[in-house]
Parts: C-alpha cells; sequence; structure tokens
C-alpha cells in the first residue's frame, strides 16, 4: 500500500497552532470554481498574481518587517517577498516564481533554497525562477492573463496589478479577477475560521492579562508592550492588525489614538477609564486581521 502523502504545515511552535497549507489550496480551488462559472472566462485563462517587495526605510538601508500583499497571501500562503504566483483556471494547478537572488544575498540574509524548497514549502505543483516568467507563461500559452485590479472600498486604494518585461505580449484581463477573488476573501472556510478563532483568543487572552496588571502610574505604551509581548510569546504571532490603540481618561475618546504625535504615552491616573484597542494577526497563516477590545473602569 503507497504511504499518504503528508500535506507541509505551518507551525512556531508546539503551544502554537498547526496550519497545513491545504488552507491555502482549498482557497485555490474555491476561486477557480468561480472563475470556470463565468461564461467571460475563456478556456486557458491563467490567473498571475504578485506579491509584495521588500521596502526600505525612506532613503536607508535598513529593511522595514516584511509582511505579504493580502491578496496573495490569501491564495499562496507565500511569506516571502518578491514571488509571483500563477493559477490554471482550467486544472486548478498551483505555479510559483520565487526570485532568484544572488550568491551574496547567503552573507547577509542566510540560506538560498532551490526551487525545489518552495515547491515543497508550499505545496506547490510547479515552481521556476522569476527571471523566467516570461518564458514559462509563453510555453504555457494562456488564452489570458488574470490580473488583480480593483479598489479596495475601506482605503480607496487600488489593488496592484501584476506586471513584469515583455506582459504586453500577452493577453490580458484587468476586470474578472477582482470581483471573484475578493468575493472569495469575504466567506472564510472552516479553516480560515480555525484560525481566526486561535488569534482571536491569544489577543483576548493577552487583554486579560493586562486587566490582571495594570495599575495608576502605569504608562499608556507598557500596556502595549505587555500585549505585544503576550500575543508573540504565547501564540507565536508576530504582527498586530493595526497600531495599538491604548486611550486612558480623555484619550480613550480618541478613535485612532497612538499614532506618533500621541504614542501611548500617557500616565494612567487612578479613577481613568481605559479603552485599549488592541488585536493580533498571523499573516503567514490567514492573512485575516483579527482585533479584540475591551473597556475596563479604574
Amino acid at each position: 500500500m503507497a504511504a499518504a502523502t503528508v500535506k507541509p504545515t505551518f507551525c512556531r511552535g508546539d503551544h502554537t497552532l498547526t496550519v497545513s497549507v491545504e488552507l491555502f489550496a482549498t482557497n485555490r480551488r474555491r476561486l477557480c470554481e468561480r472563475l470556470r462559472a463565468k461564461k467571460d472566462v475563456p478556456k486557458g485563462a491563467i490567473v498571475l498574481l504578485q506579491g509584495g517587495e521588500q521596502k526600505q526605510r525612506y532613503c536607508s538601508d535598513t529593511d522595514e518587517v516584511f509582511r505579504q500583499e493580502s491578496y496573495f497571501h490569501w491564495t499562496f500562503g507565500v511569506t516571502e517577498s518578491e514571488f509571483y504566483g500563477a493559477i490554471d483556471v482550467d486544472s486548478g494547478k498551483a505555479i510559483l516564481f520565487p526570485p532568484k537572488l544572488p550568491d551574496a544575498y547567503a552573507v547577509w540574509m542566510g540560506k538560498l533554497h532551490p526551487e525545489t524548497h518552495f515547491k515543497e514549502k508550499y505545496g506547490s505543483d510547479e515552481v521556476y525562477w522569476a527571471c523566467d516568467i516570461k518564458q514559462v507563461l509563453k510555453d504555457k500559452n494562456p488564452s489570458v492573463l488574470l490580473l488583480l485590479k480593483g479598489v479596495n472600498t475601506d482605503s480607496g486604494h487600488t489593488c496592484r496589478a501584476a506586471a513584469f518585461d515583455g506582459i504586453h505580449e500577452f493577453k490580458t484581463d484587468y476586470e474578472l479577477l477582482h470581483p471573484e477573488i475578493m468575493e472569495c476573501r469575504v466567506i472564510k472556510t472552516p479553516q480560515e475560521l480555525e484560525v481566526m478563532r486561535y488569534v482571536n483568543k491569544i489577543s483576548s487572552d493577552a487583554h486579560k492579562e493586562i486587566m490582571c496588571k495594570i495599575k495608576p502610574g502605569d504608562k499608556e505604551y507598557q500596556m502595549e508592550s505587555l500585549f505585544q509581548y503576550y500575543c508573540y510569546v504565547n501564540g507565536g504571532c508576530r504582527h498586530v492588525s493595526y497600531t495599538c490603540v491604548c486611550g486612558s481618561g480623555e484619550n480613550s475618546a480618541v478613535l485612532h489614538y497612538g499614532h506618533a504625535g500621541a504614542p501611548n504615552d500617557k500616565t494612567i491616573q487612578d479613577g481613568d477609564m481605559c479603552l485599549f484597542d488592541m488585536g493580533r494577526s498571523e499573516e503567514r497563516r490567514v492573512g485575516k486581521e483579527c482585533r479584540s477590545r475591551w473597556s475596563p473602569y479604574h
């Protein structure tokens, strides 16, 4: 009897949630099903997405902490920057295009991995270097490349469509993909719900930890740091979903308190009402911001 294939998983430790890459494979299947049901999507179509790029802080050489572009993460679960990803709509097969890094990268950033590493890590059907994307897609001869372009109704910003040298040689469509993938992200799968419950549980436990530790004379930022510490140490959640709001007294009425001009720096007084709006996210897991909040009286 043939041994069962073990799907790759992601886990930050035995005390944290283990998530299978099947979560992202399920997302891709749902997307392809929606696209195949649309009469405007021809046979032979390929979805092409471009992942996020590593950015430096202004004119310095200091890297900002990278967070993956949300649609790309939802589709492929990739944590690294400079990737492309494609899906054959007819078959549902996934193709990843990681960057081919120079040898000098190893000195600064660590081991250079072959294509097979990313195929195994993310459960992708095929992997090619990003520098070869034009030739790979030409060989596959897609009827059309479905590219992501649409407006985020919360921010008013427009998604950036994938681009590479030579894309003008392909037939492209900028309208069909966005409404379908957006609808897929709105309706959560059981796997996604499990992750959201986990991250919300960690965030809620961190708020309860603050309730137990807070006292008059503390700084608001000390409660922010306690929240971040608890979530990372106990839940493996590296990122916050948004800037932490740790408002005490009159600051609790400021919706987006905690910004650079008011960085959670007030001393908490006896009798202050506190409104702490903080949530943790685990981008590698689901790419969905999860938040919890509380308004205790002291």
